[in-house]
């Protein structure tokens, strides 16, 4: 079964955006009504340029193609090889040019994981904790120590589980000390990890703001 994980981290998405689209410039949009869910649109078009600084990106599109194109809906995008999707709106700013849509840079993306080492998922019976210490991300309060969950674990990363209020308190892209791995696979008790995403936990069914699978890949 293919997994797949939500980013939200703008400096990952801007890179993300701009390494795909140079690298695969075809790709397929749609639009659904919203009410209904029914597809309304879709066509394959080609990415045609990228301006991070204001926060867009382009498409070129055929007069023929935007025929059933609504500017009021959100578009979805898939990639050809069906390992980025995500979903915006267009740009406030559009070019003259009507052959061209600018669209926002996606505040979140799915991708598909692509994995050499195996992820270990850890029962909740299990009851393996690890602790994380970081600074807090308002930069005035100490050094933050907390207990997390361990959700699964492989060779090059870890996810854990934390709560809605250390989440905030944490900067994304910026490390972590953890410490309690040395159970797995040989690996030191105390390594350094940095933090790379974080989605809302989903258990059995049930989804809740109040925690969230935090994503972390070890530091060399």
């Amino acid at each position: 079964m293919d997994e797949y994980r939500i980013s939200k981290s703008r400096d990952e998405i801007v890179k993300l955006v701009q390494k795909k689209f140079e690298s695969e410039n075809m790709m397929t949009i749609w639009q659904k009504d919203p009410k209904t869910e029914t597809r309304t649109f879709k066509c394959d078009v080609k990415f045609y340029s990228l301006n991070h600084h204001e926060g867009t990106f382009s498409i070129a599109i055929t007069q023929e193609q935007r025929q059933n194109f609504n500017s009021k809906l959100e578009t979805y995008f898939l990639l050809k090889v069906q390992d980025f999707v995500f979903k915006t709106k267009i740009a406030i700013t559009q070019p003259v040019n009507k052959e061209h849509i600018n669209f926002q840079i996606p505040h979140d993306v799915r991708l598909k994981e692509l994995r050499i080492h195996p992820r270990i998922y850890i029962e909740s019976e299990e009851k393996r904790f690890v602790s994380a210490r970081f600074e807090s991300k308002d930069g005035q309060s100490l050094t933050i120590d907390v207990a997390c969950p361990i959700y699964n674990i492989s060779k090059t990363g870890i996810c854990i589980i934390v709560s809605k209020e250390t989440l905030s308190s944490i900067k994304m892209n910026e490390p972590i000390n953890l410490e309690g791995l040395s159970f797995f696979d040989s690996m030191a008790n105390e390594v350094k990890a940095i933090v790379k995403n974080a989605r809302v936990y989903t258990k059995k069914g049930i989804t809740t703001d109040e925690y969230y699978a935090l994503g972390l890949e070890f530091k060399a």
